[in-house]
């Protein structure tokens, strides 16, 4: 039969012994949110940590970017295909199962023969339910995967080791259903107590049990011959192990009951055996490729599933254009942060207008981005949501975009703001700066970096003196980045970086823009959490914050005066 160990719904270069290189920074999955993320592309539990590693795999592939794009492309669009996986899906667990459980040694071969045939009933039952789902597909079946899967299908299924086996699989199994029951008798001594019990006859239909009252009075219910009196036990299951010895799983056992089930394993044994030597023709079948096969399978149902969701809530998803590594460019309109997408989601089905899309164009105009504006105005939701679109897009996925154009990235790298606390022996702004340099040990020109209000830690002066070098590196390493930060100073000296330092990574200003003709006279200034090019503000709006909280210099003041009371007035 064909080998397909190397088949992969991901692409055959996933299972190469030399993965694509990729880089992660040691904060980059928390500061991005991709365990909730991963856990929102998951069709259960079970997968979430598979998923999550697809993701982190972060491939610079860009055959295995398209080759996966056009997977999810025919789950999304394909006749039936995604209903047709969703429906297979438990089998491909169920078969996994009959792969992973250990055989009971107690039982020589029969327990191993059991599982066996199990493994290879839902075995033949995948591969015919694999089948009819993309033979059903016909001409709407367009990846390379998915088509390479059916081209597969049809070898296994006209090889004739898989069609005897498919057709005498019937007939094994109905041997095992064979010996339902078995009638035994037991000897008693003078004062009625069993002492004896031997096997009498192997029967074709099982007992059932009377009532109450017919079992006492020794009648059988309607005369029925498969009508027992009484249950004689309901006893610990009995075996022997390779040295004909009684294995048990209990104490309480009658011993006088071990001869009885010795008997009865010989006679399963004896059932067991020809089938056991039937299936030996099988022995080259291998299901394991299958089991791959589900956790993939999960990938894209979880992944079209997040699609179809975010669409019906009334936002964007698209596939992205593959741009060549060389270019570092990325290019999206409409985008937003699918993370905070999911999390309202979970409270409001229509999420139109209530999720604020943003342009992003890193290019030979602009690559590093210097975001400023208020606080609370959207500039770390902005910084997220491009660090999650590229990972989606390097994982295969659609983006959370109108259109996107994107090249992929070797590493990527983010540094958020940390909290009050410090690694042993280290202050905040030395953690913080001991974080920035490690990253710059290890990008290159076709990293990306995401900076969120870094280097917050210290005096404004300090701060910006700081942020000035770290500004003037990203240009020299002609990285792509984004460097949110509320020091405006910083947006206002990128064309003297720019003049000032060799790269061809252009600093760029971006602002998180309010509604200036809302502001009312105590100085609150909505936010549009629209992201757009252009020059610093120059302040932060924090005269809004304090008047929301009641501390800006008039309310104090107006307290004070409530407190002197009418003396205060003369």
């Amino acid at each position: 039969m064909k080998n397909v160990s190397k088949f992969s719904l991901l692409h055959p270069a996933t299972h190469a012994s030399q993965p694509v290189h990729y880089t992660w920074g040691d904060h980059a999955i928390a500061d991005l949110g991709l365990d909730e993320v991963a856990q929102a592309l998951s069709m259960g539990p079970q997968y979430r940590a598979t998923i999550k590693a697809t993701l982190l795999k972060l491939s610079a592939d860009a055959q295995v970017i398209d080759y996966r794009q056009q997977v999810l492309d025919d789950f999304l669009s394909s006749n039936g295909v995604a209903a047709g996986f969703e429906e297979l899906l438990p089998l491909l667990a169920r078969l996994r199962d009959s792969l992973t459980t250990p055989p009971n040694l107690g039982m020589f071969s029969l327990q191993e023969t059991l599982g066996r045939l199990t493994e290879l009933n839902t075995y033949v039952t995948c591969v015919e339910k694999l089948q009819s789902i993309l033979t059903t597909a016909g001409t709407d079946l367009h990846s390379q995967g998915l088509c390479n899967l059916r081209d597969w299908l049809k070898e296994i299924t006209a090889d004739e080791t898989f069609q005897a086996l498919q057709k005498n699989l019937p007939e094994l199994l109905a041997r095992l259903k064979g010996i339902p029951s078995i009638t035994i008798g037991v000897n008693l001594d003078n004062e009625l107590r069993p002492v004896e019990v031997t096997l009498l006859t192997v029967n074709t239909k099982p007992f059932k049990g009377g009532s109450l009252l017919q079992q006492l009075m020794g009648q059988k219910p309607g005369d029925k011959q498969d009508h027992g009196i009484a249950q004689l036990h309901s006893l610990p299951f009995v075996s022997v192990d390779a040295n004909n010895r009684t294995v048990n799983s209990s104490n309480r056992v009658d011993p006088m009951m071990v001869p009885l089930f010795k008997d009865l394993l010989k006679i399963l044994q004896s059932v067991i055996s020809p089938i056991s030597a039937a299936l030996k023709q099988y022995a080259k079948v291998n299901a394991h490729f299958l089991v791959a096969i589900e956790e993939e399978v999960a990938f894209y149902l979880g992944a079209a599933r997040m699609i179809r969701r975010m669409r019906e809530a009334g936002l964007p998803m698209c596939r992205p254009e593959i741009l060549p590594m060389q270019e570092r460019a990325c290019e999206m309109q409409g985008s937003y942060n699918l993370r905070l997408a999911i999390e309202v989601h979970n409270e409001k089905s229509d999420l139109r207008g209530v999720i604020i899309q943003n342009d992003a164009c890193f290019g030979p105009n602009g690559r590093i981005f210097i975001l400023t504006g208020p606080n609370h105005g959207g500039k770390t939701v902005f910084t997220q949501a491009v660090g999650i679109v590229q990972v989606l897009f390097q994982a295969g996925l659609y983006a959370p975009a109108e259109t996107a154009r994107i090249s992929p990235v070797d590493g990527l790298y983010t540094h958020f703001a940390i909290e009050e606390k410090s690694m042993q022996g280290m202050g905040r702004l030395s953690e913080e700066s001991k974080r920035l340099g490690d990253i710059f040990q290890s990008v290159t020109q076709h990293g990306l970096v995401l900076l969120n209000e870094s280097l917050s830690s210290t005096s404004s002066g300090e701060s910006l003196y700081l942020a000035q070098d770290i500004a003037r590196a990203l240009r020299l390493f002609s990285v792509r980045a984004i460097f949110a930060t509320h020091l405006h100073e910083l947006a206002e000296s990128v064309d003297a970086i720019n003049q000032g330092v060799s790269g061809d990574s252009r600093l760029v200003s971006l602002v998180a823009e309010v509604d200036a003709q809302a502001d009312d006279s105590k100085g609150i200034v909505p936010r549009t959490y629209k992201i757009k090019p252009g020059p610093p503000k120059g302040h932060s709006y924090a005269k809004g914050i304090a008047v929301r909280y009641g501390i800006s210099f008039e309310q104090l003041a107006d307290k004070w005066h409530e407190r002197q009371g009418p003396r205060a007035g003369k």
